[in-house]
């Protein structure tokens, strides 16, 4: 670690916030290791936070809703005038309606429908790299995998999937750090309105025709609960499956002889896809803010307070998982990670995404070894989401699959 790291690191677990430029992907783990370790901690910044960070405090507190509340929003700080996320962004009894309104494309059942789509999707976009023997699994595969699966699963249009991830990453840069709406949200309103508009003059049976659709006690759902349910499809459903994927094939790229074992041994594959969510969260942490005093781990955390959940330190909290820095996928719990949250807000899409995770693995099984190419390096969007820059590898062409 260079000395500018550890001076960054030391201001950092003692002042956490994750927008200063010194929390980086390369300080993040050992900064939240640290919190870890002392426990539950407090922080001045943005007029004082809490810190959550053991795997048994992380997910007593998304448990308990009523202590722990979402309705003062999830991401913090956030610019005036975004609409809420939902469900993420309610409490009950607003959030188990919202929930229930959007869980239609997200069920088992709709998900097992859409398998055979999500086979031909990656076998497509994976076949002119192969075919090429080498490329960008990111800018290639993993995102316009994911967008293309949110399309389908949602009803979005070409002009849509060819725009949200662009409105996406507008959205993170100006969300916290210049808490300035107006920098993306009516380019992003103007987007969305103009798929409304679509659905709502060619109905085309889409969820996102049955959304714009929907009525509540005769009168259509109110604007701002429409968008709030459209933009977190999109930005959820794309996002985080986006982020997950590209990890997903950098640790394969990296390691030919757990690529030959996936081979061998189909059944390990969510074994793989479950153990890259837990030691590589795709969304660090979430926030919340509580009702009422309460303790924790014999620390008094008063009412009122805005409280960090660092899921990246739960996930790899070694009272949970012994020797947590190491990617194990014979581990056995790890499936029991929090990187789809837990209780109420447990993550609406996590059929979908580990759907789209085996369909990935098993396609990739069919197709010759692949290694990293160059390296890749990586960055924080909005202080919370970890990106590669490229996963470029290259196909071992030519070689027995």
């Amino acid at each position: 670690m260079t000395t500018e790291a550890a001076d960054a690191t030391d201001r950092l677990v003692t002042a956490f916030d994750h927008h200063d430029p010194g929390y980086t992907p390369q300080t993040a783990e050992r900064v939240n290791s640290e919190i870890r370790e002392r426990g539950v901690t407090w922080s001045p910044a943005y007029g004082g936070i809490w810190i959550l960070s053991r795997y048994a405090d992380v997910r007593a507190a998304l448990t308990d809703w009523r202590t722990y509340s979402s309705a003062r929003g999830v991401h913090f700080p956030r610019a005036e005038g975004m609409p809420m996320f939902s469900p993420i962004d309610y409490d009950p009894p607003q959030q188990r309606e919202i929930r229930d309104r959007m869980a239609g494309p997200m069920t088992g059942d709709a998900v097992g429908a859409m398998v055979p789509e999500l086979r031909r999707i990656v076998a497509r976009l994976l076949a002119p790299v192969v075919d090429r023997g080498h490329g960008d699994l990111m800018a290639e595969f993993a995102e316009p995998f994911a967008i293309e699966v949110l399309g389908v699963a949602f009803g979005l249009s070409e002009t849509c999937r060819s725009r949200v991830r662009e409105a996406t990453r507008t959205m993170w840069t100006y969300i916290s750090t210049d808490r300035d709406a107006s920098k993306f949200w009516p380019a992003f309103h103007a987007l969305l309105a103009e798929e409304i508009d679509r659905v709502r003059r060619r109905p085309d049976g889409s969820y996102l025709a049955r959304l714009a659709a929907m009525q509540r006690d005769g009168r259509p759902l109110p604007d701002e609960e429409l968008y709030s349910v459209i933009v977190s499809f999109c930005v959820a459903g794309h996002d985080n499956t986006m982020n997950s994927i590209t990890r997903l094939v950098h640790t394969l790229a990296g390691d030919p002889a757990l690529q030959l074992r996936l081979r061998r041994e189909p059944q390990l594959r969510p074994a793989v896809a479950e153990e890259a969510l837990r030691r590589w969260c795709p969304t660090d942490r979430f926030t919340r803010v509580t009702t009422r005093e309460v303790t924790v781990a014999g620390t008094v955390i008063p009412a009122g307070a805005r409280v960090v959940l660092l899921f990246d330190a739960a996930n790899r909290d070694p009272e949970k998982f012994p020797e947590p820095d190491e990617f194990n996928p014979d581990r056995g719990n790890s499936h029991q990670h929090l990187s789809f949250g837990h209780g109420i807000h447990h993550c609406m899409g996590v059929h979908l995404a580990r759907a789209e995770f085996a369909a990935v693995l098993d396609e990739l099984a069919q197709q010759p070894l692949f290694d990293l190419n160059e390296p890749s390096a990586l960055h924080f969007e909005n202080g919370r989401h970890i990106m590669f820059d490229r996963v470029s590898v290259r196909f071992r062409t030519g070689e027995e699959r």
